[in-house]
């Protein structure tokens, strides 16, 4: 999306900086380049950790993004149940969204590089885990 200026900077447990700016928490990219607390509320516990939720993808894909990012987590162990994962593939496919899903600080860079792209773009970082 052009016009979104903004640098994903450094994560490390517990928390993500960006453009500066420190969130204690994880977070949510919203197309228009807002930045909110990731709301856990509909996550179901998978092992003593909150697993990304169809409602929140539903959420996030609704503006209909080129890019969606995931950032799994320092370690990469953000949970998904299999009908959500399903559902996520089957969205992304239909959409024509690109899925970019690593752990937390190995996809910064790429957000970055999108984002100089001018993509419309929409991302859930995970900052613990």
């Amino acid at each position: 999306m052009e016009g979104i200026r903004m640098k994903f900077e450094k994560t490390k447990f517990g928390s993500i900086v960006i453009s500066g700016k420190k969130y204690k928490h994880d977070v949510y990219l919203h197309t228009d380049g807002s930045i909110s607390k990731r709301d856990k509320s509909h996550s179901e516990r998978i092992n003593g950790h909150r697993e990304l939720s169809k409602w929140e993808l539903e959420k996030m894909l609704a503006n209909k993004p080129e890019v969606f990012f995931v950032g799994m987590g320092q370690s990469g162990v953000l949970p998904i149940s299999n009908d959500t994962e399903q559902w996520l593939q089957s969205t992304i496919e239909e959409n024509s969204i690109t899925l970019i899903r690593k752990k937390t600080p190995k996809i910064l860079n790429e957000v970055n590089k999108v984002l100089e792209q001018g993509k419309k773009i929409s991302g859930i970082f995970h900052t613990t885990c």
